[in-house]
């Protein structure tokens, strides 16, 4: 009798989780209830002008957006410029060192490959990064993978210019400054 009263009463507990759990999952608003929340997703959905840059709200899947901010990657579920970024660019560096890249977009998604170059030598690149608002933001890793280049650039107007960071294996980092220009004839 007794351990017919555990199983039922196991078989209780374990049922209430389920139907918990069921009912959360059923609430369209489940995610929403934080107003902190519900406001950034609102703001998410906003079409913007800045500028003379127009902004469209990204017609992503709500699905996509909400586990794009739960992997903490925000940056790709937000609004995109009308201008496409698609395309090539050259980015001079403060150094003596340059980047080309051939770079593809998706949303607000940016993502290439290309070859970094100075006086004497040059290495393939691969590149991803976003675009919000009036940045371009890039992460540029060489073939070499002995360094990260996290790249920031003002695309409101030109000419356009930048800051980046380049983080050295086992060496510390250093800051620059940089200017882009994207070829017309690509994108």
């Amino acid at each position: 009798m007794v351990i017919e009263m555990k199983s039922i009463l196991f078989a209780l507990v374990i049922f209430s989780c389920l139907f918990s759990i069921a009912e959360a999952q059923s609430n369209p608003h489940y995610t929403t209830t934080d107003p902190a929340i519900r406001e950034m997703l609102i703001a998410i959905d906003m079409p913007r002008t800045t500028g003379s840059s127009s902004f469209t709200s990204m017609t992503a899947d709500p699905a996509i957006r909400e586990m794009l901010i739960s992997m903490d990657m925000p940056r790709y579920a937000g609004s995109v410029p009308a201008e496409v970024i698609a395309g090539a660019w050259q980015l001079n560096l403060s150094g003596r060192d340059r980047i080309e890249l051939a770079l593809l977009q998706s949303g607000s998604a940016i993502f290439g490959k290309g070859t970094m170059a100075n006086d004497t030598a040059s290495e393939a690149v691969f590149a991803s990064g976003s675009v919000s608002g009036s940045s371009l933001n890039l992460e540029v890793v060489p073939e070499s993978a002995e360094e990260l280049y996290a790249i920031s650039i003002d695309i409101s107007s030109l000419p356009y210019k930048g800051t980046y960071v380049v983080f050295l294996a086992e060496s510390g980092m250093q800051t620059g400054t940089l200017t882009a220009s994207k070829n017309a004839t690509n994108g």
